[in-house]
């Protein structure tokens, strides 16, 4: 396992919270549409920050839930490359609303994002049953 993966689960609290995987799927989907490069630079910057906050939040959900797992389990380690990649994505700073790569910013945030509540789900994360998770 890589440093980074290594490093998320050790910083995994010992009570974990429930995740609104619907909520984080709806704002992450909204940077992904295609007229999302209509928003406004304040809309954009707010998306963005809404996501980075939802990442920072899902991350260690996330690797909780493939803490859960036993080492070498396909789900889990996909899981844990989908926390190092969003954790990869969190430690760019973020870019201006104004320049022109800042929508492509947030679109990977978003990717990410959906990438997490979806390894979320198939972990069997708390609440997630009623959205095809094992819980």
């Amino acid at each position: 396992m890589n440093a980074t993966a290594h490093g998320a689960a050790e910083q995994v609290p010992g009570q974990t919270i429930p995740l609104d995987v619907q909520t984080m799927r709806q704002t992450a989907l909204r940077a992904l549409r295609k007229d999302s490069e209509n928003l406004s630079q304040e809309e954009l910057d707010s998306l963005t920050q809404a996501l980075r906050g939802m990442l920072m939040l899902a991350i260690p959900e996330v690797t909780a839930a493939a803490d859960r797992h036993p080492q070498g389990d396909m789900p889990r380690v996909c899981a844990l490359v989908g926390v190092e990649e969003a954790s990869r994505h969190l430690r760019v700073r973020s870019v201006p609303a104004a320049s022109r790569w800042a929508l492509r910013q947030a679109q990977r945030l978003a990717r990410s994002l959906m990438a997490l509540t979806d390894h979320y789900v198939n972990l069997g994360g708390p609440d997630s049953a009623n959205l095809g998770g094992k819980a």
